[in-house]
Protein backbone atom coordinates (compact mmCIF):
# COMPACT_ATOMS: atom_id res chain seq x y z
CA UNK A 1 0.00 0.00 0.00
CA UNK A 2 2.66 2.16 0.71
CA UNK A 3 4.93 0.87 -1.36
CA UNK A 4 5.33 4.26 -3.04
CA UNK A 5 6.35 6.53 -0.25
CA UNK A 6 9.75 8.06 0.24
CA UNK A 7 11.88 7.03 3.31
CA UNK A 8 10.77 8.60 6.53
CA UNK A 9 14.28 9.82 6.84
CA UNK A 10 14.10 11.78 3.38
CA UNK A 11 10.47 13.37 4.48
CA UNK A 12 11.63 14.47 7.75
CA UNK A 13 15.29 15.90 6.38
CA UNK A 14 12.70 17.68 3.70
CA UNK A 15 9.96 18.78 6.38
CA UNK A 16 13.28 20.49 8.52
CA UNK A 17 14.73 22.00 5.40
CA UNK A 18 11.37 23.27 4.20
CA UNK A 19 10.56 24.88 7.80
CA UNK A 20 13.52 26.32 8.68
CA UNK A 21 14.71 27.21 5.09
CA UNK A 22 17.72 25.88 5.63
CA UNK A 23 19.87 22.49 4.75
CA UNK A 24 22.44 23.66 7.41
CA UNK A 25 19.93 24.40 9.94
CA UNK A 26 17.88 21.09 9.31
CA UNK A 27 21.52 19.12 9.90
CA UNK A 28 21.58 20.83 13.20
CA UNK A 29 18.10 19.68 14.25
CA UNK A 30 18.54 16.24 12.66
CA UNK A 31 21.99 15.84 14.45
CA UNK A 32 23.42 14.90 11.11
CA UNK A 33 25.54 16.83 8.36
CA UNK A 34 24.86 19.33 5.65
CA UNK A 35 25.72 16.96 2.96
CA UNK A 36 23.55 14.15 4.54
CA UNK A 37 20.82 16.61 4.36
CA UNK A 38 21.77 17.57 0.39
CA UNK A 39 21.37 14.14 -0.34
CA UNK A 40 18.48 12.98 1.58
CA UNK A 41 16.65 16.10 -0.33
CA UNK A 42 18.30 15.65 -3.98
CA UNK A 43 17.19 11.74 -3.65
CA UNK A 44 13.59 12.73 -2.82
CA UNK A 45 13.37 15.02 -5.81
CA UNK A 46 14.46 12.37 -8.68
CA UNK A 47 12.63 9.73 -6.94
CA UNK A 48 9.44 11.99 -7.29
CA UNK A 49 11.00 13.41 -10.36
CA UNK A 50 10.05 16.92 -9.18
CA UNK A 51 12.13 20.08 -7.99
CA UNK A 52 11.50 20.81 -4.42
CA UNK A 53 13.76 23.35 -3.90
CA UNK A 54 15.19 26.55 -5.20
CA UNK A 55 19.01 26.15 -3.63
CA UNK A 56 20.29 29.83 -3.18
CA UNK A 57 23.86 30.52 -1.52
CA UNK A 58 22.88 30.74 1.69
CA UNK A 59 19.50 29.62 1.92
CA UNK A 60 17.08 27.47 0.07
CA UNK A 61 13.26 28.66 -1.03
CA UNK A 62 10.49 25.84 -1.85
CA UNK A 63 9.10 25.48 -5.43
CA UNK A 64 5.03 25.56 -5.57
CA UNK A 65 5.24 21.97 -5.83
CA UNK A 66 7.44 21.80 -2.42
CA UNK A 67 5.38 23.68 -0.93
CA UNK A 68 2.39 21.40 -1.45
CA UNK A 69 4.46 18.66 -0.03
CA UNK A 70 5.83 20.76 2.60
CA UNK A 71 2.44 21.42 3.98
CA UNK A 72 1.30 17.60 3.62
CA UNK A 73 4.77 16.31 5.35
CA UNK A 74 4.42 18.59 8.53
CA UNK A 75 1.11 17.51 9.31
CA UNK A 76 1.60 14.02 9.02
CA UNK A 77 4.95 13.99 11.22
CA UNK A 78 3.28 16.39 13.62
CA UNK A 79 0.01 13.79 14.05
CA UNK A 80 2.88 10.61 14.27
CA UNK A 81 4.50 12.69 17.14
CA UNK A 82 1.44 13.23 18.79
CA UNK A 83 0.42 9.64 18.60
CA UNK A 84 4.17 8.44 19.69
CA UNK A 85 4.14 10.96 22.73
CA UNK A 86 0.69 9.60 23.99
CA UNK A 87 2.42 5.71 23.81
CA UNK A 88 4.98 6.95 25.60
CA UNK A 89 2.79 8.40 28.64
CA UNK A 90 3.83 7.69 31.46
CA UNK A 91 1.85 5.33 33.41
CA UNK A 92 1.75 7.74 36.53
CA UNK A 93 0.20 11.16 34.04
CA UNK A 94 -3.63 11.07 35.00
CA UNK A 95 -5.20 13.78 32.82
CA UNK A 96 -8.73 14.43 34.75
CA UNK A 97 -11.75 16.16 33.05
CA UNK A 98 -14.16 17.96 35.00
CA UNK A 99 -16.67 20.33 35.99
CA UNK A 100 -15.46 24.19 36.63
CA UNK A 101 -17.08 23.98 39.64
CA UNK A 102 -16.47 20.34 40.82
CA UNK A 103 -12.71 21.16 39.96
CA UNK A 104 -12.51 24.80 41.95
CA UNK A 105 -14.80 23.79 44.87
CA UNK A 106 -13.68 20.29 45.82
CA UNK A 107 -11.20 18.58 43.88
CA UNK A 108 -8.19 21.45 43.53
CA UNK A 109 -8.94 21.86 47.49
CA UNK A 110 -8.48 18.81 48.55
CA UNK A 111 -5.52 17.67 45.48
CA UNK A 112 -2.97 17.91 48.32
CA UNK A 113 -4.21 15.14 50.53
CA UNK A 114 -3.79 13.17 47.25
CA UNK A 115 -0.14 14.48 46.39
CA UNK A 116 1.12 13.91 49.83
CA UNK A 117 -0.29 9.95 49.64
CA UNK A 118 0.96 9.59 45.83
CA UNK A 119 3.35 12.01 45.36
CA UNK A 120 4.81 9.89 42.65
CA UNK A 121 1.33 10.30 40.56
CA UNK A 122 0.94 13.59 38.34
CA UNK A 123 -2.46 14.73 38.45
CA UNK A 124 -3.55 17.04 35.71
CA UNK A 125 -6.73 18.65 35.50
CA UNK A 126 -9.09 19.82 33.03
CA UNK A 127 -11.88 21.97 33.71
CA UNK A 128 -14.93 21.70 31.39
CA UNK A 129 -18.50 21.62 31.59
CA UNK A 130 -18.92 20.37 28.57
CA UNK A 131 -19.29 16.22 28.05
CA UNK A 132 -15.87 14.67 26.40
CA UNK A 133 -15.48 11.88 24.03
CA UNK A 134 -13.48 9.94 26.76
CA UNK A 135 -13.76 6.45 24.73
CA UNK A 136 -11.96 8.40 21.62
CA UNK A 137 -10.36 11.32 23.11
CA UNK A 138 -7.10 9.67 23.97
CA UNK A 139 -5.86 12.98 26.31
CA UNK A 140 -8.20 12.34 28.94
CA UNK A 141 -8.08 9.24 31.65
CA UNK A 142 -10.82 10.23 33.72
CA UNK A 143 -13.84 12.26 33.79
CA UNK A 144 -15.85 13.30 36.99
CA UNK A 145 -19.49 14.57 36.29
CA UNK A 146 -22.67 15.33 37.91
CA UNK A 147 -26.23 13.92 36.89
CA UNK A 148 -27.15 10.74 35.10
CA UNK A 149 -24.67 8.83 34.42
CA UNK A 150 -25.98 5.97 32.54
CA UNK A 151 -26.45 7.82 29.49
CA UNK A 152 -22.77 7.46 29.61
CA UNK A 153 -21.76 3.89 29.89
CA UNK A 154 -25.20 2.01 28.67
CA UNK A 155 -23.42 1.68 25.02
CA UNK A 156 -20.41 1.95 25.53
CA UNK A 157 -17.61 -0.06 27.59
CA UNK A 158 -16.61 2.57 30.21
CA UNK A 159 -16.63 1.72 33.97
CA UNK A 160 -18.67 4.21 35.99
CA UNK A 161 -18.04 4.29 39.72
CA UNK A 162 -20.87 6.73 41.60
CA UNK A 163 -18.82 8.66 43.74
CA UNK A 164 -21.64 10.68 45.71
CA UNK A 165 -25.58 11.28 46.16
CA UNK A 166 -25.79 15.27 46.06
CA UNK A 167 -28.13 17.14 48.31
CA UNK A 168 -28.98 20.79 48.27
CA UNK A 169 -29.47 23.60 51.07
CA UNK A 170 -29.37 26.95 52.07
CA UNK A 171 -26.19 28.77 52.59
CA UNK A 172 -25.07 31.99 53.43
CA UNK A 173 -22.49 34.02 55.23
CA UNK A 174 -22.43 33.98 59.44
CA UNK A 175 -23.15 37.79 58.88
CA UNK A 176 -25.62 37.23 56.82
CA UNK A 177 -27.84 34.95 58.81
CA UNK A 178 -27.57 37.36 61.49
CA UNK A 179 -28.75 40.35 59.93
CA UNK A 180 -31.42 38.51 58.32
CA UNK A 181 -32.31 37.52 61.67
CA UNK A 182 -31.92 40.85 63.55
CA UNK A 183 -33.46 43.47 60.76
CA UNK A 184 -35.97 41.60 59.19
CA UNK A 185 -34.23 42.50 55.17
CA UNK A 186 -35.31 41.77 52.10
CA UNK A 187 -34.17 38.15 51.54
CA UNK A 188 -32.09 37.54 48.49
CA UNK A 189 -31.67 33.97 47.00
CA UNK A 190 -29.03 33.15 44.40
CA UNK A 191 -29.71 29.99 42.27
CA UNK A 192 -28.00 27.86 39.52
CA UNK A 193 -29.96 27.53 36.33
CA UNK A 194 -27.98 24.73 34.95
CA UNK A 195 -26.38 24.71 31.63
CA UNK A 196 -26.43 20.77 31.42
CA UNK A 197 -30.04 20.39 29.66
CA UNK A 198 -30.18 16.63 31.07
CA UNK A 199 -30.13 18.00 34.77
CA UNK A 200 -33.71 18.09 35.78
CA UNK A 201 -34.41 21.60 38.10
CA UNK A 202 -34.68 21.08 41.31
CA UNK A 203 -37.80 23.32 41.64
CA UNK A 204 -37.34 24.53 44.93
CA UNK A 205 -37.41 27.86 44.74
CA UNK A 206 -40.97 28.47 43.97
CA UNK A 207 -41.74 26.97 47.45
CA UNK A 208 -39.84 29.24 48.96
CA UNK A 209 -41.36 32.31 47.67
CA UNK A 210 -44.58 31.34 48.68
CA UNK A 211 -43.03 30.53 51.79
CA UNK A 212 -41.05 34.07 52.07
CA UNK A 213 -43.01 36.58 50.16
CA UNK A 214 -40.16 39.23 50.37
CA UNK A 215 -37.52 36.83 48.80
CA UNK A 216 -35.77 37.95 45.20
CA UNK A 217 -34.09 35.14 43.22
CA UNK A 218 -31.01 35.83 40.89
CA UNK A 219 -29.78 32.97 38.51
CA UNK A 220 -26.48 32.25 37.82
CA UNK A 221 -25.91 29.27 34.53
CA UNK A 222 -22.47 28.26 37.30
CA UNK A 223 -22.69 27.12 40.51
CA UNK A 224 -19.38 28.98 41.52
CA UNK A 225 -20.86 32.10 40.34
CA UNK A 226 -23.89 30.74 43.14
CA UNK A 227 -21.52 29.91 46.02
CA UNK A 228 -19.33 33.22 45.00
CA UNK A 229 -22.56 35.48 45.44
CA UNK A 230 -23.15 33.57 48.86
CA UNK A 231 -19.27 33.90 50.15
CA UNK A 232 -19.54 37.99 48.93
CA UNK A 233 -22.25 38.82 51.96
CA UNK A 234 -25.04 39.63 49.15
CA UNK A 235 -27.51 36.98 49.98
CA UNK A 236 -28.50 32.92 50.96
CA UNK A 237 -27.54 30.68 47.96
CA UNK A 238 -28.70 27.21 47.29
CA UNK A 239 -26.25 25.01 46.97
CA UNK A 240 -25.50 21.29 46.92
CA UNK A 241 -22.89 20.24 49.94
CA UNK A 242 -19.98 19.18 47.65
CA UNK A 243 -20.14 22.47 46.01
CA UNK A 244 -20.71 24.01 50.02
CA UNK A 245 -18.62 21.76 51.64
CA UNK A 246 -15.05 23.54 51.65
CA UNK A 247 -16.58 27.03 52.77
CA UNK A 248 -18.58 25.33 55.86
CA UNK A 249 -15.35 23.85 56.84
CA UNK A 250 -13.63 27.23 56.84
CA UNK A 251 -16.58 28.91 58.61
CA UNK A 252 -17.15 31.43 55.77
CA UNK A 253 -20.98 29.65 54.89
CA UNK A 254 -23.53 28.32 57.42
CA UNK A 255 -26.47 25.92 56.61
CA UNK A 256 -29.80 28.17 57.10
CA UNK A 257 -31.81 26.90 60.53
CA UNK A 258 -35.29 27.03 61.28
CA UNK A 259 -37.59 28.50 58.18
CA UNK A 260 -34.40 28.35 56.22
CA UNK A 261 -33.84 24.86 56.34
CA UNK A 262 -34.23 22.49 53.22
CA UNK A 263 -32.81 19.57 51.95
CA UNK A 264 -33.43 18.62 48.77
CA UNK A 265 -31.91 15.27 46.75
CA UNK A 266 -30.39 15.84 43.55
CA UNK A 267 -28.29 13.32 41.19
CA UNK A 268 -24.99 11.15 41.62
CA UNK A 269 -21.38 12.64 41.04
CA UNK A 270 -20.10 9.82 38.83
CA UNK A 271 -16.17 8.87 37.72
CA UNK A 272 -15.84 7.25 33.81
CA UNK A 273 -12.96 4.89 33.70
CA UNK A 274 -12.21 4.18 30.15
CA UNK A 275 -10.69 0.22 29.65
CA UNK A 276 -7.45 1.26 28.62
CA UNK A 277 -6.57 2.77 31.38
CA UNK A 278 -8.23 0.85 34.04
CA UNK A 279 -5.53 -1.54 34.22
CA UNK A 280 -3.32 1.39 35.90
CA UNK A 281 -2.67 1.22 39.44
CA UNK A 282 -2.59 5.14 39.41
CA UNK A 283 -6.04 4.66 37.92
CA UNK A 284 -6.76 2.17 41.02
CA UNK A 285 -5.43 4.44 43.63
CA UNK A 286 -6.90 7.64 42.75
CA UNK A 287 -10.56 5.81 42.32
CA UNK A 288 -10.00 4.30 45.89
CA UNK A 289 -9.14 7.88 47.47
CA UNK A 290 -11.55 9.81 45.77
CA UNK A 291 -14.82 7.19 46.92
CA UNK A 292 -13.39 7.37 50.16
CA UNK A 293 -12.67 11.53 50.73
CA UNK A 294 -16.57 11.91 49.45
CA UNK A 295 -17.79 10.13 51.85
CA UNK A 296 -15.87 11.57 54.55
Amino acid sequence: MFQKLPSLNAIRAFEASARLGSFKDAAIELHVTATAISHQIRGLEEKLNIRLFERQTRKVILTPEGKILAEAAHQSLQGLLAKINYLQKAPNDLTISTTNSFASKWLVPNLGKFQALYPDINIQIRGEDEMVDIENDRRIDLVIRYGDGSKNTEKSRLIKKTLFTEYFSLYATPGYWQALNRDKQPIQLFATQWKNPNLAPLNIEEQLLKKHLNMKIQYFNDESFTVQAALSGQGIALLGRITAKHSLEKGWLQSGEKNYSVQIPGQDYYLLIPQRVAHLTSVREFEQWIIKMMHL
